[in-house]
C-alpha cells in the first residue's frame, strides 16, 4: 500500500458525497453507480468484465467509507474522480492519527476486511495525511488502456 498518488491532468470529478452514518451507504452506492455511468467514458454494461469492474468500484467505495465512519467516528467524504485510464475512489475522514490497518486475525463476519478487499480488487491502494488534519484512503481502478503514443515513422503513420 502506497502513501501517495499522482493525478492526471485530464481528471474529471465524478462525484463528491458526505456520508454521516452507515445507513446512508446504500444511497451513496446508488448515486455513485449512476454518476459513474453518466460521467465516465466507459461502456459499463457492454461486457461482464466492465460490469464486474463497476461493481468492484462501488463496493470498495462503500467499504472504505464504512471504515472511515466506524474508525474515525465522524462524517466521511467520498470523492470519485476519473481520467482517460482510471477511476480513483478517495475517502476522507478527520482522524489522521488512525492510519488504515490491515486485519488478518478476525473471524468471517466480524468486519475489518474492507481494506483487504480493496487491495485484492483495485489496481493500486494507498493513503496520505494532509496538513489540515485529514486522512485520505484511496483506491485506483484501471478502466481503459492508455492510447499508444504515435511516433513519427511508426507503422500507424504509413499508408499501405
Amino acid at each position: 500500500m502506497r502513501e501517495e498518488t499522482a493525478t492526471s491532468t485530464r481528471t474529471r470529478i465524478v462525484g463528491t458525497w458526505t456520508v454521516t452514518a452507515v445507513e446512508e451507504l446504500a444511497s451513496a452506492r446508488s448515486r455513485l453507480q449512476e454518476s459513474l455511468c453518466a460521467w465516465t467514458p466507459v461502456p459499463w454494461t457492454e461486457t461482464d468484465s466492465s460490469r464486474s469492474l463497476l461493481q468492484n468500484i462501488v463496493l470498495v467505495a462503500s467499504e472504505l467509507t464504512a471504515n472511515a465512519l466506524e474508525h474515525a467516528g465522524g462524517p466521511a467524504r467520498l470523492d470519485v474522480v476519473s481520467d482517460d485510464t482510471a477511476v480513483t475512489v478517495s475517502v476522507m475522514d478527520r482522524s489522521p492519527d488512525n492510519p488504515p490497518v490491515l486485519t488478518f486475525d478476525r473471524e468471517l463476519g466480524a468486519g475489518g476486511f474492507g481494506l483487504q478487499l480493496a487491495l485484492r480488487v483495485a489496481d493500486d491502494v494507498g493513503w496520505y495525511r494532509t496538513p489540515d488534519g485529514a486522512k485520505h484512503v484511496w483506491a485506483r481502478f484501471v478502466v481503459l488502456a492508455p492510447e499508444p503514443a504515435s511516433l513519427p515513422g511508426s507503422p500507424s503513420d504509413h499508408i499501405m
